[in-house]
This record gives structure tokens, sequence and C-alpha cells, in this order.
């Protein structure tokens, strides 16, 4: 039997077989290879998700970017462009913005707005006035292991685009006319028709129809243009109800009705409520609760379903008047400006939005009305008892307004009436903001 096999020490070993040599040599440069794939494949889910990331970021940015800088097209009439894009851009995500995204340098960001008109969901733009706002961003998102293969960053990008107003939401609308005979001072009454003109003509034809409600109201809803001073507000006045207390008052003289117009900017001046507006005469004294209660009957009557029903109403000073029919209790008669706001919650509470313009009416005092019983005395004279609790004309305008500041204008200027009534059009024709794209 041969020796068994022994290795001395210092000896070289046994050579390996030529075979097994080579396939060492190319397993090498195969786990290079396929490190390299793994490494790539790593990339893509690691930087890839990274790059959606940042584009779902970007996207978000770019929505609350669009919104935010629409939302201002609706706070001041003409709208202001310059206004919409610097809040379009505080809301962008680059240097600068309130949205910032994370592991993305706000110097690689880059964003684009431009304001435009743009005919939205029924909204034209006969005007020229812009409603929409554009916005595209663009990242340079940085990567991590792509980055060994030569790709430092993926570029991203995001595109939005809000309208408002956008039209599309139709509204019935009442004005209430404060044609007192203090409106017929320092041109009160002219500065009014022309705000009323002037909202009309930003108003749709084609969605928005819109009604007349006159204080005092005419002797009948066919008189809107009959002169009241007398014989129904003799002068001088002692309280007497005047056409507060005949037994159809024309409160509503033009219902609710889109002839106003041909389209957005085009009065018809020949229509029931451009006739009207236009010849109405100054006379008589203030009680406003009943024409509340007359317009939000109107809107609940005659408005259409689906639409945002709307009270603009203006007035120069205090109710202080009522109908003599009334009980002498009846807080129509104690108290005229309490049971205006009253009137004016139980239209709210109908879904009616409620503005109201307190037109150079400072320091007025809201009294009962002359025949009224109050503290178990009746009121003998005109302007001598004041309501209880106490209310001024301000405060009550301001009550009977909906909440938030853009539903009440406190004491303008005459001439600004104008804007006012633009603004009120513009704000109930908007709405929301709104994403289109």
């Amino acid at each position: 039997m041969p020796a068994p096999h022994t290795h001395i020490a210092g000896c070289p070993s046994p050579r390996r077989p030529a075979g097994l040599r080579l396939q060492a040599g190319q397993t090498l440069p195969l786990v290079v290879v396929f490190m390299l794939i793994l490494l790539v494949f790593c990339g893509l889910v690691i930087d890839l998700g990274n790059a959606y990331r940042v584009q779902q970021s970007l996207q978000a940015s770019a929505d609350a970017a669009a919104a935010g800088g629409a939302g201002q097209l609706t706070m001041a009439y003409p709208p202001d462009s310059a206004s919409a894009t610097q809040t379009a851009e505080q809301f962008g995500s680059e240097t600068g913005g309130k949205n910032p995204i994370g592991g993305v340098p706000a110097a690689d960001v880059t964003e684009n707005v431009s304001v435009s008109c743009q005919a939205q969901f029924g909204f034209n733009c006969t005007a020229g006035y812009p409603n929409t706002v554009t916005v595209d961003e663009t990242a340079h998102v940085p990567t991590f292991l792509l980055g060994l293969v030569g790709y430092s960053s993926i570029a991203v990008s995001a595109h939005s685009q809000a309208c408002s107003p956008c039209g599309g939401q139709p509204l019935d609308v009442i004005i209430i006319l404060d044609r007192t005979g203090s409106m017929g001072q320092d041109n009160k009454l002219a500065n009014a028709k022309a705000g009323v003109q002037a909202f009309l003509s930003t108003m749709d034809p084609s969605i928005d129809d819109v009604g007349l409600v006159l204080v005092p109201p005419a002797p009948t809803p066919s008189q809107g243009c009959t002169d009241v001073i007398n014989p129904y507000f003799p002068t001088p006045y002692t309280g007497q109800g005047g056409t507060y207390s005949l037994a159809n008052p024309g409160y509503v003289v033009v219902p609710l009705s889109n002839d106003y117009a041909t389209s957005v900017g085009n009065l018809n001046n020949s229509s029931p409520l451009l006739t009207t507006i236009n010849c109405v005469k100054a006379g008589g004294s203030t009680a406003y609760a009943a024409a509340i209660d007359a317009a939000n009957a109107e809107l609940q009557q005659d408005g259409r379903p689906g639409t945002q029903k709307v009270i603009v109403f203006l007035s120069d000073g205090a109710a202080n008047d009522s109908s003599d029919t009334l009980p002498s209790t009846s807080p129509y008669r104690t108290n005229p400006c309490g049971q205006a706001v009253s009137s004016a919650a139980a239209a709210k509470a109908d879904n009616v939005l409620m503005y109201s313009i307190a037109y150079t009416a400072a320091g007025d005092d809201c009294y009962a009305a002359v025949g009224a019983k109050v503290n178990g005395k009746t009121v003998k004279s005109y302007l001598t008892t004041l309501e209880s609790p106490s209310i001024g004309a301000e405060q009550t305008l301001q009550e009977i307004a909906s909440p938030g500041s853009q539903y009440f204008y406190d004491l303008p200027t005459p001439t600004s009436l104008v804007g006012i009534f633009q603004q009120i059009a513009a704000d109930i024709s908007a709405g929301s903001s709104r994403i289109v794209d």
C-alpha cells in the first residue's frame, strides 16, 4: 500500500487545477456588475421615491399659491393683479415662500405666476378683468445613490390654476334701497343709484336674477316712481305711518328678474329695474324691518332652487317709524331697529347672505314709533322716545349684516358707493377660490 501523502513544512502545496482558477477570475467581475445593478435599483427606489414625495409637496404648494392668489382678485375692485401675484409667490416653495420643501434647497425651486381672464364655469371676460391665477413650479431634487452614476438631480414640476370669481353659481339678489327724505340731501340718492347700476353691470343676466325693494315703500307695488312726500309723508312729518300704514304697501317694486342687462356690462335701461332705479324720488321716514321681511319673502317665494340668495341693504339712518295699523306693543313699533335685526336674523336662518352699508349714519339713534306703547306710556311725538334697549343706526346695520368684515361697510363717503357695490358684486360672485386645473 502506498504511503500516505504528507505535507512537509516549507514545501509548496499542490497547485489547484487551472479550471478552478479560471472560474474564480470570472466570478469577481460578475459580483461587481451585480453590485452595480443592485446599487442602481436601490438608487431608483430611494431617489425616485424621494422625487415623488417632492412632486406631491410641490403640487400642494402650487395649489395653495394659485388659490391664495385667486382669492386676492375679489378683495378689491377692479381686481389687483399685482396683489394676486405677490400672494401666489408668498405661498410658493421658492426662496421666501411659505411652503419650503424638505430636502430641496429653496434656490433649486422656480415659480412662475401669471394672472389672466379666462371663462370658467360660466364666468365670461366681457369686462376684461382678471379672474384666474396660473402657477407653474419646478424643483431640482438632489439625488443620493443615482449621483454615483452621473445623475446629480431629478427635475419635477407642478401646475395649478385657480379662479375667483369663477361664475357658475347662480344668484338671486334683492337690493333694499333707502330713498327716505334724508337721502335727497348732498346727492346721496344719486350716488346710491350709481352704485346700484355699477352692481348690476357686474352681474351676469344669464345666471343672476335681481329685484328691488324700497324704503319707504311705494303706495302699491306698481308705483315705484310715485312721489311719496305728499300726502303720505306731509312736511313737517309728525309720525303718522305714511306708506308704511297702507293696506298693500309696495316694498317689492321690481320682482326677481334678469332683463336688467343683455350681457355682463351691457345694461338694459328700458328694463323695469333700471327705469325704477332711475325714477325713484327721495321722501319719507325710515323703517326697514318690514322691508327686510318683504325681501326675504320674495327670495323664498320666487327665488330659484340651487341659487345663493342675497340681500344688499343700504341706509343712511336709524329706523324710527312703523305701520300704525299694528298693535301698539308690536316690536315693529316699540323697537324699529331691534326688530330689523330680528328680521335679518330670520333671513340669515333661511341661508340668505346679508350685506349692509351704513351710509353717513354716524350718531343716529333709534326711536320708538309714534303710537307705540313703551313702559306703559304711549309715544305722542315723533323722535322723542328712544328704543329700549338703546341701539344706534351703525350698530343696527352691523348686526343686520352676516358675520364677517366683508358683509358690513361702515360710513363710506358718498363717492365711494360705486366701488363698494362693485366689491359686493365681486364677492358674491366669487364664493371660494376654486382650483380648476
